[in-house]
């Protein structure tokens, strides 16, 4: 599969590293609106999450040199001046976030007969949204834009699902405990949207330091579930903090239950799903977020933490949210290309 990666900030980075160590697709060009690949090669290198890139990476003729292969480099801001036609591009995985960058892939897809694309954020104008292991299965020949959703999703449609297929879900709620993200601010003021340029966000606490506090925050990762578990609409409240760590995020999932089940069916059940997803692990030792960096399933269901009491059910989730869901964008993309 012949990829090309629109926006190379956190998601289009770990995408790109992700395939430089398993060598999944062919990476063949990348797209930024900076235009500076000596800056891009920088930043792919010496990364403060994860670490030195442990392959050689260099910049020639506009290329990016990764591990010896060439990789084009463009600093456009409409993909529309790429061309991706002359490039031989099955895939575009656009890790932008601009919403207005889906507007461009739906026409491209449009246009060029064997262009597919995957955008890593939630949207209403793509073909289907898709959580690989829960709803993957209703990709037709004639999808050819999708959505990954998002990491939260991801991680938590899983159980969220198994547990409303085989106990039914009566009501609920879900706090997300997410890190900062690049358009959060250091030191106090505006915070200004990086997926619809010109916006600021009239939730004025995201201004905040975002090194110093605790933000509450809404969540889109319930509604965002409900596009692909439809049966549990309007059933679960959602609520979110954007807190001071730099990745992995972690999920509390409190659910009331058509039936009462006790804390050992609870964790049997998970267990014995989890054993058959490729999505999503069960953790037993007693460990802290920084332990799931670079942990590529979905999420992981922390078992420690489980509990059942008065018909009220609760899981902690885990999951990285760059690394995991990077890797998903990857499997959506995969499957796609192999229809």
């Amino acid at each position: 599969m012949r990829v090309l990666i629109n926006g190379f900030g956190r998601i289009g980075r770990t995408i790109a590293r992700i395939n430089a160590e398993k060598d999944l697709f062919d990476l063949v060009a990348i797209n930024d609106i900076d235009p500076y690949a000596d800056n891009m090669a920088y930043l792919f290198k010496y990364d403060t999450t994860y670490g030195r890139f442990e392959g050689d990476v260099d910049v020639k003729e506009n290329n990016i040199v990764i591990g010896g292969k060439p990789i084009n480099y463009f600093g456009e801001a409409d993909l529309k001046n790429v061309p991706l036609q002359d490039l031989g591009i099955d895939c575009v995985i656009d890790a932008s976030g601009v919403y207005n960058c889906v507007e461009t892939l739906k026409e491209l897809c449009g246009t060029l007969p064997n262009l597919t694309a995957v955008v890593t954020h939630s949207s209403k104008i793509v073909d289907k949204e898709i959580i690989m292991g829960v709803n993957d299965d209703i990709i037709t020949p004639e999808d050819k834009l999708f959505s990954n959703s998002i990491c939260d999703a991801n991680a938590i449609a899983h159980p969220l699902k198994w547990l409303n297929d085989e106990f039914g879900i009566k009501n609920g709620s879900v706090t997300t405990v997410h890190p900062w993200l690049s358009y959060q601010n250091l030191v106090d003021g505006p915070s200004k949207s990086q997926r619809s340029p010109g916006l600021v966000w009239t939730d004025y606490s995201l201004g905040r330091n975002s090194i110093n506090n605790l933000i509450p925050k809404n969540t889109t990762a319930v509604s965002a579930t409900e596009k692909v578990i439809t049966e549990i609409a309007g059933l679960l409240a959602s609520f979110s903090y954007r807190v001071p760590t730099d990745i992995v995020s972690s999920s509390d999932i409190t659910l009331g239950l058509n039936q009462d089940i006790d804390l050992d069916t609870l964790s049997s059940f998970l267990e014995s799903k989890a054993a058959t997803s490729k999505y999503i692990g069960v953790n037993k030792d007693s460990r802290v977020s920084t332990d799931y960096k670079k942990e590529s399933h979905s999420g992981i269901i922390d078992m420690q933490w489980l509990k059942s009491h008065n018909g009220l059910v609760k899981i902690i989730v885990w999951y990285d949210n760059e690394w995991g869901y990077g890797s998903r964008a990857i499997d959506l993309a995969l499957k796609v290309s192999q229809r």
